[in-house]
């Protein structure tokens, strides 16, 4: 790709626009779809840039429940079944409980049934093919949308987070111009600066997911999840105060929000008060045990000599991985890095991250494979996956490390030197389990 990420979105100059794990970005497309049909003009989001105060409307469960009675009297609404299947999506954010992908994909099919041209419906499918990891399908979907009613951003960012996933950058880059073009918001900052970290513009990622805030409603749960990114691009830059601010900013609206609380844990971590870390993480564990948190918290008990707390919750990924495949997500790339991680068997972690990397060839897929290959002593081809990872010139810490561990194995010093001082360099705290070690090799080095 020729054109850099500094100047793509920089060119909407006269809006200073300020973006997969898989992304976290994938909900933004349509994270307030169902308010818009709930939240009075009185009480809408400001003009963009704007400040307003916080939103007094419907809880997500409220609106569930009218919806539901809704269609009790009315069962030829598709409407309302489109609206109930974003707002079971909304939930699963909210609660972490997978199982309602489930509920929100029967409602979307309803409302198809119902109406083939329903676009919330077809909006909806491509969030839950997003969640599920099924991009190519979420690409589909998106396309669709857009192809009914070319005025609603939502599809292009269905297709944006597809693109990414896939591995399609160009494309990608191109479909998001079309967005910001079109509805310059939350949604389409947040992944301007998405795909600026993806090409090593940090700062430009920083300012961009800055004004994903500035365009939020404060106390919404999406500008609380773009609060906690904006943490998030702090704390993998190594600016560990910053990143606080940002979560405990997202804290202040909601004190028991648990992306923030666990991004305080991980500064907590990064400063080695593994104590205050494992005390704030347990109980949002214990509410809402998602496998991010979970790994984490195991990797705290490890470091700190409880190896028999760090095998429980590294169990409980695995149950946890299991009751996503049960709901139709495709895991083999989560997987594959947590295997390659905590001692899963080489050749079948292996098996996993190369199938994985066919269904979605991005560069933190090739990250993965790169270090499963490794793990499986074939340090020629994980060196030469290695450097397709880093093709975009990501400002990533794990996946210079990754890099950098190859190389030792390879016996290239120079290499070594270069990935591991860049790992640390970028952010010393990037690992709980391997910035430690990242400094042991230095030193031997030396």
């Amino acid at each position: 790709m020729n054109m850099k990420t500094s100047s793509f979105p920089r060119s909407l100059a006269t809006r200073r626009p300020a973006a997969i794990l898989v992304a976290a970005i994938l909900f933004l497309a349509g994270t307030l779809a169902w308010q818009t049909f709930v939240v009075s003009p009185e009480t809408a989001p400001s003009a963009i840039g704007g400040e307003s105060s916080v939103l007094s409307g419907p809880t997500i469960e409220s609106e569930i429940e009218r919806l539901q009675t809704r269609l009790e009297q009315f069962p030829d609404d598709a409407e309302a079944y489109a609206i109930l299947g974003l707002a079971r999506l909304q939930q699963v954010r909210e609660t972490g409980d997978a199982s309602l992908y489930t509920l929100a994909e029967g409602a979307l099919d309803e409302a198809l049934q119902l109406d083939p041209q329903q676009v919330d419906a077809l909006i909806g499918h491509g969030l839950l093919a997003l969640a599920r990891h099924d991009f190519r399908a979420a690409l589909e979907w998106g396309q669709q949308a857009f192809a009914l009613n070319p005025y609603r951003a939502q599809p292009l960012g269905i297709q944006v987070d597809a693109y990414i996933e896939l591995g399609e950058y160009e494309k990608a880059a191109e479909t998001l111009q079309a967005m910001v073009d079109l509805r310059p918001d939350l949604a389409s900052f947040s992944r301007i600066s998405y795909v600026r970290e993806l090409y090593g513009d940090v700062p430009g990622a920083i300012e961009a997911m800055e004004q994903a805030v500035k365009t939020g409603t404060p106390g919404h749960e999406n500008t609380l999840w773009t609060l906690v990114q904006l943490g998030h691009l702090h704390f993998n830059s190594g600016d560990f105060e910053l990143a606080e601010a940002a979560y405990q900013r997202a804290l202040s609206f909601q004190g028991e929000y648990p992306p923030a609380l666990a991004g305080v844990a991980r500064v907590y971590a990064a400063h080695g008060e593994y104590a205050s870390a494992i005390a704030l993480l347990e109980p949002v564990v214990e509410r809402f045990p998602q496998a991010e948190y979970v790994i984490l918290l195991g990797e705290l008990y490890e470091v700190t000599g409880q190896t028999e707390l760090a095998q429980q919750q590294y169990d409980l990924v695995r149950v946890i991985q299991q009751l996503n495949v049960g709901v139709g997500m495709d895991v083999d790339l989560e997987l594959a890095l947590f295997d390659a991680d905590h001692g899963g068997d080489p050749a079948l972690t292996l098996a996993k991250a190369q199938e994985a990397y066919q269904r979605r060839p991005s560069v933190h897929a090739a990250d993965v494979l790169a270090w499963a290959l490794y793990r499986n002593g074939d340090y020629e081809e994980a060196w030469k996956t290695s450097q397709e990872a880093l093709r975009l010139g990501t400002r990533d810490a794990l996946i210079h490390f990754h890099a950098g561990m190859i190389a030792y194995a390879r016996g290239d010093e120079a290499a070594t030197r270069t990935h591991l001082a860049e790992a640390l360099a970028i952010n010393p705290g990037f690992s709980v389990r391997y910035a430690w070690e990242a400094i042991e090799i230095l030193e031997a080095l030396k």
